[in-house]
């Protein structure tokens, strides 16, 4: 079995496909900034600005709670660990509009928060907001401005080509994995270095082992054991008041009888 043998986690910048990074930034800065781009730019930027305990989800899918419909989110960030329900649960829309944001989009995603069970919004656009929008924003909401100008300082080094569902299907459109936890495991007075993302696509956990190098994508209830014999699992969280409702995907590290949770996905 493998051990890092830092005893302070390092950290590592190299995690990106170079040609993913000349793909966003060619298709950013050709002047149609394309919205699927811009998500993808909002979701790296909250990576960048969330700590360890915050888990950032791309694209996330939850049920609202007051529509008991779908909802989809450009960006969620939850808790990563412990029992805090929705308390620290912030939302982001990235608005990749050629106008100013107006009053209209501000009550709209307010009315999104609220289905969401969100206690905080950040609103992200390229080309700023009316007076009459700041003023409906208040403090719940965040508006951001986020333009292709800003592109030279923007961290790249977040993402990969998904190794999941959506890469071995023939529709032709992979998503990207966002790397958005670099997770240090105590373990016998060393470290086990653990990257962990999520594809922006079909949601499929990823896992960089720093230990054996291995890089890999589970499913959802799915187990795999990597070349330093480490077993990662995921499992899901049913509603305990109802069963049938499903609550969220778990990432778990498993070494000999140590169990370590690693992140979640939040589907509620």
């Amino acid at each position: 079995m493998c051990k890092s043998a830092h005893l302070v986690p390092p950290v590592r910048e190299d995690i990106v496909d170079a040609s993913i990074k000349v793909s966003l930034m060619t298709q950013a800065q050709a002047g149609d900034f394309d919205c699927r781009v811009y998500e993808r730019i909002v979701a790296a930027v909250q990576a960048e600005q969330s700590g360890i305990d915050l888990s950032v989800t791309p694209n996330a899918k939850v049920i609202g709670c007051i529509s008991g419909v779908q909802r989809q989110i450009d960006v969620l960030i939850d808790a990563r660990w412990g029992d805090d329900d929705v308390e620290t649960r912030t939302i982001v829309d990235a608005k990749c509009y050629r106008a100013k944001l107006d009053v209209k989009d501000v009550e709209s995603f307010e009315g999104m928060m609220r289905d969401c069970r969100a206690q905080r919004g950040i609103l992200v656009c390229p080309n700023g907001s009316s007076e009459a929008a700041k003023r409906r924003a208040q403090d719940a909401i965040t508006i951001t401005l986020l333009s292709p100008d800003d592109l030279d300082d923007f961290p790249w080094a977040q993402f990969d080509p998904c190794m999941g569902e959506c890469a071995r299907s023939r529709r032709g459109k992979n998503g990207l994995v966002l790397w958005d936890g670099q997770l240090p495991v105590g373990l016998e007075g060393t470290w086990v270095i653990v990257w962990s993302g999520k594809c922006d696509r079909c949601h499929n956990f990823h896992i960089w082992c720093w230990d054996c190098g291995e890089k890999f994508a589970l499913s959802d209830e799915d187990e795999h054991i990597c070349y330093c014999g480490y077993r990662w699992v995921t499992v899901i969280e049913q509603e305990l008041s109802n069963d049938e409702l499903l609550n969220a995907v778990h990432l778990i590290l498993m070494i000999g009888q140590q169990i370590f949770p690693l992140d979640r996905r939040r589907l509620r």
